[in-house]
């Protein structure tokens, strides 16, 4: 009725409502947030006044939904080159949302689409309730350094130098990788988007003088896909069965290539004897022998790995436990 005044009060469902507050007029113009999982209310309790006289009061009850928890932790390396191996994006929870992005197909980025430059990748996840909220993360793309090989590599993730050796028709680090945070041995490294590595005997010198050690699924990124770019930087990746045939190739076969390949033969490979980490904790091997992954599985808990020994001239090949911890050589793409 013409005339007519009102005035509200309003009772949240939960604390997890806020943004409302009483009031009067003829509208009520409120913007309600919800900081739970689950949908609240608000109950607007309306007095209407005519002449100084109340009339009938009436209740309306607004609903509002929450918005999902999104988070997308940094899964990926956020500088690569322009010529780096496309990246599977991975981390956004809650799962089954989507990645968009410049240079982003199907979840993937790709930096030879993108170009170079500083690219930004969403995740965007919808809840039950039709209600979308977004995170994003940042990958500058830059163009590939100089490189021959031979040269020494910087690794443009941490700034770590490694020797670089041509063997044959390929380029190899001449030294194990030694990339990610210093964990304790008695922890399995877990598909969590932060880089862990263990050091022999739980001594940070040995990584720093033999590089680290990385169960298989941790160093692949939790990607069976043979001759990914795994832990290694961009531009280069964890060798397949393929490249360690190539290689042995080159000193007639795995049975002649051990001796050359050791820290003591004349390759310029230089692979220390500096044992390994087993499934059930235990260090051995170190001044004796070593064993340094492929990108190749075998099964589902199995992938191949190839060994060197002080009194063999052989490099054995292993079809080794991914719960094992051994070294890494990385290869050029």
């Amino acid at each position: 009725m013409v005339g007519t005044t009102y005035t509200w009060t309003a009772t949240p469902s939960s604390g997890n409502v806020s943004g409302f507050g009483p009031g009067s007029g003829n509208l009520i113009q409120q913007t309600l947030f919800n900081s739970g999982y689950q949908k609240e209310t608000v109950n607007y309790t309306i007095s209407p006044f005519l002449n100084s006289c109340p009339g009938t009061i009436n209740h309306a009850i607004d609903t509002i939904f929450p918005l999902p928890p999104v988070n997308l932790p940094v899964c990926w390396d956020t500088v690569v080159t322009a010529n780096a191996q496309p990246i599977k994006l991975k981390g956004g929870v809650p799962v089954g949302g989507t990645y968009t992005g410049t240079g982003v197909t199907g979840g993937i980025f790709y930096p030879a689409i993108s170009g170079t430059g500083i690219f930004t990748v969403t995740y965007s996840y919808t809840n039950t309730w039709g209600c979308t909220k977004n995170q994003s993360v940042s990958i500058d793309v830059i163009s590939p350094p100089f490189f021959s090989c031979g040269d020494d590599m910087m690794d443009l993730r941490d700034h770590k130098t490694y020797p670089t050796i041509q063997l044959g028709t390929q380029c190899w680090m001449a030294a194990n990788l030694n990339y990610g945070n210093t964990i304790a041995s008695a922890q399995m490294q877990r598909d969590n988007c932060v880089p862990e590595k263990y050091c022999y005997g739980d001594n940070i010198l040995n990584c720093n003088s033999t590089g680290g050690l990385y169960q298989w699924d941790k160093m692949m990124k939790f990607d069976n896909t043979s001759g990914a770019q795994g832990f290694c930087p961009p531009t280069w990746h964890v060798p397949t069965e393929t490249d360690w045939n190539i290689l042995f190739t080159v000193y007639t076969s795995n049975g002649m290539a051990g001796s050359p390949l050791k820290y003591s033969g004349f390759s310029g490979f230089n692979e220390y004897l500096s044992g390994t980490r087993h499934e059930n904790v235990v260090w051995n091997f170190n001044n004796f022998a070593v064993m340094i992954w492929s990108s190749t599985i075998l099964s589902a808990d199995k992938a191949w790995a190839y060994g060197m020994n002080t009194p063999d001239a052989s490099v054995s090949i292993y079809p080794a436990l991914k719960n094992n911890a051994f070294y890494v050589r990385c290869i050029k793409d």
